[in-house]
């Protein structure tokens, strides 16, 4: 890509026009204060939720390291300086990927490490790092059939971006079949497991579910449905079942999380349009018995599932590949998502394994939900599922933390 489309995308973009100077590196980060340097890239909220318990393990195996954490995204910056702004040094937007953009960051940072999330590939970023003497690993690696099919397409550049590689901490045996399959040297990879497992044990432990009742203006005879992570199409399927089911329920209570904040607008308009009472999370002391909360937070969704009776996870009952169901699981409590979860693929098949979770198509949702609404026991016998398959896979963070440690080693 030449420089007058980088600097295009960056004018026309609203997205992008947030931290500009960083993008186009008018402005440097301040100078490491500490050593080893260690530099994390994790492109947007879920990549930085995924990778903040290895943020906070560097941080207390190095306390003297200088550590920067660069996003793409302004909510990923957010979700940074929430989950990890204590461990940091620093947060920065990653410099668009054209070479004097790039060099000019890699040489004021200077990183021993550089550790990206989930396969994000910046060549022109990776040759700058790798000509500065930096270890470069892929952590939490993760190939989607979506990328997988991408990527095919380009072997010939990909195995010349793989060699700037000493490491790729795969998340599961699938995901490491793909990237050896786009020619990543055979004797780089390794199945290190998926940081969420341990992200949703370490973030979640000092979850306090009486206090978030009281954040959310919740009475304790308020029985409540989470639904987490929703995209466009979803809010009106579930509104529809919500509303069906308050006919019976009447103190149901629905808390309402799209995946992007930023359609708070939109989604009101499904809301005003079914005639359903709604406050906003950041207008929550004006509640006064609103049936349906809109979580226009970001960072909150996961404390939210400690007070659901039933959870359900987003993108899935559109084409999108749904989204994390561990934070309820972490909870105990029953998960219900859609039919659409490649993206997720291992995580929810481990689930579905151990009983832990029920896929849902669109029309039957509201029947499953009553379900779960009327059957005490197997509301619990499922979330215990749910929590036990999560605990029986911990272990990614010592995993990770091992590979980063003999690749440091490594001259």
């Amino acid at each position: 890509m030449t420089s007058p489309l980088l600097l295009y995308k960056v004018a026309a973009t609203p997205r992008w026009r947030v931290g500009w100077e960083e993008r186009v590196s008018l402005e440097l980060p301040p100078r490491p204060q500490g050593e080893p340097v260690f530099w994390i890239h994790a492109v947007s909220v879920g990549e930085v939720i995924a990778v903040s318990p290895l943020v906070e393990a560097l941080r207390k195996a190095y306390p003297q390291a200088a550590i920067y954490l660069s996003t793409v995204t302004e909510t990923g910056k957010e979700t940074a300086l929430e989950r990890v702004g204590r461990f940091i040094d620093h947060h920065l937007f990653l410099p668009l990927d054209w070479a004097p953009f790039v060099s000019r960051v890699v040489k004021r940072i200077s990183p021993h490490l550089f550790a990206v999330v989930e396969t994000e590939i910046w060549p022109n970023l990776l040759r700058s790092l790798a000509l500065k003497g930096a270890q470069i690993i892929l952590v939490n690696g993760r190939i989607s059939p979506s990328s997988f099919e991408g990527y095919s397409k380009a072997l010939p550049f990909l195995k010349y971006v793989w060699r700037y590689f000493q490491c790729m901490a795969m998340q599961s045996s699938r995901d490491a079949a793909r990237i050896l399959a786009l020619g990543a040297p055979n004797e780089k990879v390794v199945v290190a497991g998926n940081l969420k497992y341990d992200q949703a044990l370490i973030q979640l432990e000092e979850v306090d579910s009486r206090e978030v009742r009281r954040r959310f203006c919740l009475t304790q005879d308020e029985e409540v449905v989470v639904a987490g992570s929703t995209h466009p199409g979803e809010e009106e399927l579930i509104l529809d079942a919500f509303i069906s089911l308050r006919e019976e329920f009447p103190r149901l209570t629905l808390i309402l999380a799209p995946r992007h904040p930023r359609r708070r607008d939109e989604v009101e308009s499904v809301l005003r349009d079914r005639g359903m009472a709604w406050v906003r999370r950041t207008q929550i002391e004006r509640r006064r018995g609103e049936p349906v909360i809109l979580l226009d937070t970001v960072g909150e969704l996961a404390a939210a599932y400690s007070v659901a009776r039933v959870a359900l996870v987003g993108g899935s009952w559109i084409d999108r590949g749904g989204h994390n169901p561990l934070e309820p699981a972490f909870f105990a409590k029953p998960v219900l998502m859609g039919p659409s979860y490649f993206n997720f693929k291992d995580m929810v098949e481990d689930l579905k394994r151990g009983g832990g979770i029920r896929i849902v198509p669109s029309g039957y949702l509201r029947k499953e939900m009553r379900s779960l609404l009327t059957g005490i026991e197997e509301t619990h016998s499922l979330g215990e599922r749910a929590r036990r398959v999560l605990m029986k896979n911990r272990g990614a963070l010592d995993r990770h933390m091992e590979l980063i440690q003999g690749v440091l080693r490594s001259p």
